[in-house]
């Protein structure tokens, strides 16, 4: 599930698994052969404390299954991110 669809960029061979949610309100770019595991959550905004900022996952990144991150974070090309992680 995608809020805010207009503000996703998307590169190609892109794996999003089952059940993750983006918030894309202000800004989320996933790149090239990025993987993301099932039930994870992207926000670009955070209602909790009004955090706000884009996300960015840069190419080849994996992360796993169950995994949050919050506004204003970037995921380096080729780092791998574990399961559960809050970032």
């Amino acid at each position: 599930m995608v809020s805010y669809p207009e503000n996703l960029k998307l590169g190609n061979n892109v794996d999003i698994g089952a059940f993750t949610y983006i918030n894309a309100r202000y800004g989320v770019t996933i790149e090239d052969d990025v993987q993301i595991g099932s039930h994870c959550s992207i926000y670009s905004h955070n209602s909790i404390n009004d955090t706000r900022g884009e996300v960015i996952i840069e190419k080849g990144a994996k992360i796993g299954s169950h995994s949050i991150l919050l506004p204003n974070t970037i995921i380096p090309e080729d780092v791998r991110v574990n399961a559960h992680s809050i970032i």
